[in-house]
């Protein structure tokens, strides 16, 4: 063999040995990502904690980094999970506190109401009433936010659940129109998207004349369902469309009997849903549009 021949076959050999140990890197590599995948994806679903890694390379670091944020994670949520808690503790503290004496004011004020009865009775009566009503709601989005309920997500028809939520406004608001387009099956909560629906068009209905209308137009996608609610109302101020959804929160031209939670409790409902709600002015009215994924499995709050 000639040095030629011999240096040809060593450059040969070493280019092998080195494809050899790209390979193995390589092999190695893709193991160690698929591993760190699974991990990530463990703690997404189980929330089990990516292990700390003591090796001194790239990956370990990244490794590192990964557990790192996800005990912060774990850790923000724990903190987020207590206040919640203890937020909810507090309103329903307040609300047992506030519940008593107003069961007894009613007690006296019905009372004086049967053996005296006067305009001023029958209205302090139904401020009492205004009250209850108040806190009741009060306590119940508190409640949605802090997952003290849980959900019965199943496959439904959203025109069904329209369509069924609008036969009580007929009766409520006889002069105005309804009217539903679309169809689109969705999984979620029947009862609670049917409150929430209902809740915009019960505002869409007090915020129009004697003839308004009201059109609920159902979108259906591959990836989600959209309902959009539009009135002939005349819209909203541009200073007071991002407070539509705030707790407490009345336009100026909102009825005396109204406690500004309805909506608040809507925008709870639907991302409880894990979608979104958003309100703009069109056509000379008010447009409130539901975007909600469709999602598959099954999904509770506890």
């Amino acid at each position: 063999m000639t040095d030629l021949e011999m240096i040809l076959f060593a450059v040969i050999a070493a280019l092998l040995v080195l494809l050899i140990i790209v390979l193995i890197f390589k092999i190695k590599q893709q193991r160690w990502i698929t591993k760190l995948r699974k991990s990530i994806d463990e703690f997404i679903n189980n929330g089990t904690l990516t292990d700390f890694s003591v090796m001194d390379n790239n990956f370990a670091m990244l490794q590192n980094s990964v557990s790192d944020l996800q005990h912060i994670i774990t850790r923000e949520k724990s903190n987020t999970l207590l206040e919640t808690k203890k937020n909810e503790e507090f309103i329903s503290d307040i609300s047992h506190q506030l519940k008593t004496p107003l069961a007894g004011l009613r007690l006296y004020c019905e009372m004086e109401n049967s053996a005296s009865p006067s305009e001023h009775t029958e209205k302090e009566l139904q401020l009492i009433e205004r009250m209850e009503n108040l806190i009741q709601k009060l306590l119940r989005l508190e409640k949605i936010k802090s997952d003290s309920y849980v959900m019965d997500f199943q496959i439904y028809e959203v025109r069904d659940i329209v369509e069924e939520m609008l036969t009580e406004f007929y009766h409520l608001f006889p002069s105005k129109s309804y009217s539903v387009d679309g169809k689109s099956k969705l999984r979620c909560d029947k009862s609670w998207l049917s409150e929430a629906i209902g809740n915009i068009v019960k505002n869409a209905s007090e915020h129009t004349d004697k003839e308004g209308a009201i059109h609920i137009d159902i979108k259906d996608s591959s990836h989600s369902t959209t309902i959009d609610i539009l009135d002939n109302g005349g819209g909203l101020s541009d200073e007071e469309i991002p407070n539509l959804f705030t707790r407490f929160y009345r336009t100026a031209d909102a009825p005396p009997s109204g406690a500004g939670i309805g909506l608040a409790i809507t925008k709870a409902i639907i991302e409880k849903h894990h979608g979104i709600i958003g309100v703009e002015n069109k056509n000379g009215g008010l447009l409130i549009s539901i975007c909600i994924p469709h999602i598959d499995g099954y999904e509770a709050m506890e």
